[in-house]
């Protein structure tokens, strides 16, 4: 893992800013560690990314920015194949019950707390076995948030937010109002209602809460309403947007 504090950050409610990277090339990568943003979301779930296409990705991270890999689906093989190619921490995306968020959070940690696999001399995660305390530190800072998309996962957010290994719920805006029906700038009062209900549960048991921007809200305004980890754009956003400029 390239930072092994950003768990600690976000379990410190610290506000931290970073974006998504959708397609294989390291550039991005490089640059936001250059940056200094605090993480980057590798998208396996909509990105171009594949498990082979991963430690090459991985390698264009440096200092303090974290990858979090958002895996395909909530699965627990896929949580550690992304760790032990060395990723700092997992992102689950469709979490719509608590054994799911269960399963994956275990699946990040080693026996005792958890199940992961000990494979340890032969991962990247480990440099392939020259980091002789892996498996503590791995076990101390795996990062592991889990997305709240549906009527079903809100129902099981209580249990949810209880879970200890745990880290962070995140929101997903878009497919939580497609999934409620609430997607008309006439219902934007209501879905408000329900994402500060989000919210307000994860306070209930110190577990921060993040999300993307959306409907004109702005992070600064996010981070008022109570989110700490904010996602905020993506490469291909980004370079779609600039290539527009230039025929304006």
């Amino acid at each position: 893992m390239v930072s092994i504090s950003f768990k600690q950050r976000v379990r410190q409610k610290e506000k931290v800013i970073g974006a998504w990277m959708c397609s294989p090339n390291p550039v991005f990568a490089e640059l936001a560690s250059s940056l200094q943003l605090d993480f980057i979301i590798v998208d396996m779930e909509h990105g171009a990314i594949d498990m082979a296409d991963l430690p090459n990705v991985l390698r264009g991270f440096s200092g303090t920015c974290a990858p979090i890999v958002r895996i395909p689906y909530a699965h627990p093989s896929f949580v550690t194949r992304v760790l032990d190619r060395g990723a700092a921490g997992v992102m689950v995306p469709r979490v719509d019950t608590v054994q799911q968020a269960r399963d994956c959070a275990r699946a990040a940690h080693y026996p005792p707390q958890g199940e992961r696999g000990k494979a340890i001399p032969m991962i990247r995660g480990s440099q392939y076995g020259v980091e002789s305390n892996y498996r503590d530190r791995s076990n101390d800072e795996v990062f592991v948030s889990v997305q709240v998309e549906s009527s079903q996962s809100i129902e099981a957010l209580e249990d949810i937010v209880a879970e200890p290994l745990v880290d962070l719920v995140f929101i997903g805006p878009s497919d939580l109002s497609a999934n409620l029906g609430l997607e008309s700038p006439t219902d934007q009062e209501r879905f408000w209602t329900v994402m500060d209900g989000v919210v307000q549960t994860c306070k209930s048991t110190d577990m921060p809460v993040g999300t993307i921007p959306f409907s004109g809200v702005m992070t600064s305004e996010l981070y008022k309403k109570g989110f700490s980890m904010v996602a905020a754009g993506s490469d291909v956003t980004m370079l779609r947007e600039g290539l527009m400029r230039l025929k304006a």
